[in-house]
């Protein structure tokens, strides 16, 4: 390596190829960005009002562990009610 070109951003560029049998588009749909948008919007408004979402892997179930905490103290959500309070805010 060119002692030169050390910390480039050319440095860390990588062609990959992944043999997939789905399409993978150039760049993510509108929709999925408006979404993503959305859930941002939603996750910042639930730290506006001091809430806290935890994400993890419960090990006795090795299924997904949710907890929300906020003024009305610590409670579990199911994946259906998180995606629920990102929608609503």
């Amino acid at each position: 390596m060119n002692p030169q070109a050390r910390g480039t951003r050319a440095d860390h560029r990588v062609d990959m190829k992944y043999a997939t049998p789905y399409a993978i588009p150039e760049h993510p749909p509108a929709e999925l960005l408006a979404e993503l948008d959305a859930a941002a919007h939603a996750l910042d408004e639930l730290s506006a009002r001091a809430a806290q979402l935890t994400l993890g892997m419960d090990e006795h179930t090795r299924g997904l562990r949710i907890e929300l905490e906020d003024e009305g103290g610590s409670r579990r959500l199911s994946p259906t009610q998180l995606f629920d309070l990102l929608a609503t805010g």
